[in-house]
């Protein structure tokens, strides 16, 4: 145990805050960036083992590559005492899935802000060739605001890397694991995506789709069973996000998105009123494409297109404009009233402009918030200069003094909300600061 030690001169370690089969994680107070860190440190009876010390240092290799708002930080490496160790952004928070254990299944709005910045995340290592191999909700931080951080790149394998077993390959765990994986086939991005799916399912029910006493079971279910419809347990879920799971969930990589890309932009619409038949023409394969049938099913929101066979020639009759509904007797459209017309072009622009601010320009999705910069280590004064540029200048500051002699008095030790968090810019928004005082309070 190493708590209470200086390492490298330069970390003082406070606690052990977590620990695992491979690593240890403990609180420490970095004097040179001056704030508190998370040190990931390989344990000392696998420091000796080669095997152990190539996964973890790939891992220290992976992750300083990263740099995203929903991965957590990492900032240097080294080793102590022969053991290596990571030095890794400190999140205040738990993990997504005790969140769900506390407050049950996420609204349809919540699970997609929240899949929305774990995707993206996951983007930005797929840029890198990197795939996580291990995502489940366990691996996910996520604090009041709905803002979340992907940790343990643990088992992260580099998609040019050639020397992983196929024992390696099946590390993650089994409750998201994707069926290739489960029959030993080395991961891909699509091994993540399905991943992502199996995430979405339990955002919105609560609970993982494929359960059974022992993991071969479970496994084996992965590999032989569609995975069950979210509306099965929740009637009122969109038949959208049925969908999104179900192609993110397919048993064949192929039949999958082709990229993380795509799933965030079938996330982005999943709200829109009767867009159901926009996400699941747009989505299908080229080979789902030529399979399905002609006639095209009716969906919600959706008129059905009379077949070719039963459409008439009409004299001088306009084609039909991108945007307008096909009816069977155009002749019915024009007995339709005025104030009928008028609704509908009402309608018409309404969704129009919920289509373009929600699709055609997503960044409006996140315009109501701002993040809170990093203030451990400042005074006071400082603390709210950096807020103030930050955009927080119309924030209430509340500062309250604790007694806390690891650090030196009178600087920032923490800050609530935590730094780097997304808050939601709201009237009366209050940041709060606490100061270290070597008084009894």
């Amino acid at each position: 145990m190493i708590v209470g030690e200086l390492i490298n001169s330069r970390y003082d370690i406070k606690m052990l805050i977590g620990d695992g089969g491979m690593a240890n994680v403990y609180l420490a107070y970095d004097r040179v960036l001056r704030k508190n860190v998370a040190i990931k440190m390989l344990r000392y009876e696998l420091s000796k083992d080669e095997s152990f010390i190539k996964r973890f240092n790939r891992e220290a290799t992976q992750v300083t590559q990263l740099e995203h708002p929903n991965i957590v930080a990492s900032y240097a490496v080294g080793t102590y005492k022969e053991q290596p160790f990571i030095v890794m952004e400190y999140i205040r928070g738990r993990t997504l899935k005790d969140y769900l254990r506390e407050v049950g299944p996420l609204t349809p709005a919540e699970a997609t802000f929240v899949m929305i910045q774990i995707c993206q995340g996951i983007e930005q290592a797929h840029k890198f060739g990197i795939i996580h191999r291990d995502l489940k909700s366990q691996n996910i931080m996520i604090d009041d605001e709905l803002n979340v951080k992907i940790t343990d790149f643990g088992i992260a394998l580099s998609s040019n890397e050639a020397d992983m077993t196929q024992t390696n390959t099946i590390m993650g765990s089994v409750h998201y694991l994707a069926p290739e994986l489960a029959r030993g086939s080395l991961a891909t991005t699509a091994s993540d995506i399905y991943s992502l799916g199996i995430l979405m399912y339990e955002f919105l029910t609560g609970t993982v789709p494929f359960k059974g006493e022992g993991a071969v079971n479970i496994a084996l279910q992965h590999m032989e069973n569609p995975v069950p419809s979210i509306r099965e347990l929740n009637e009122s879920l969109s038949a959208n996000f049925d969908h999104i799971i179900k192609r993110a969930t397919a048993k064949k990589p192929a039949g999958r998105y082709p990229n993380v890309q795509e799933m965030i932009s079938d996330l982005r619409v999943a709200h829109i009123e009767g867009s159901v038949g926009h996400i699941e023409n747009s989505s299908k394969t080229t080979t789902e494409v030529k399979e399905s049938k002609p006639v095209p099913q009716r969906t919600q929101g959706q008129k059905q297109k009379p077949k070719s066979a039963s459409v008439q020639p009409v004299k001088k009759t306009k084609p039909v404009k991108a945007g307008q509904i096909p009816y069977k007797d155009r002749r019915s459209f024009s007995g339709l009233s005025l104030v009928n017309g008028v609704l509908y072009t009402i309608l018409l622009a309404i969704f129009g402009i919920v289509y373009f601010v929600i699709v055609i320009q997503p960044g409006r999705f996140e315009t109501d918030h701002a993040r809170v910069p990093d203030v451990i280590g400042m005074t006071v004064s400082e603390a709210r200069n950096a807020l103030d540029d930050a955009g927080f200048e119309n924030a209430h500051l509340e500062v309250r003094e604790i007694r806390n002699t690891l650090v030196p008095e009178g600087e920032v030790f923490r800050s609530n909300p935590g730094a780097n968090v997304q808050v939601r810019m709201v009237p009366n928004r209050v940041v709060r600061i606490y100061v270290a005082t070597h008084e009894a309070n």
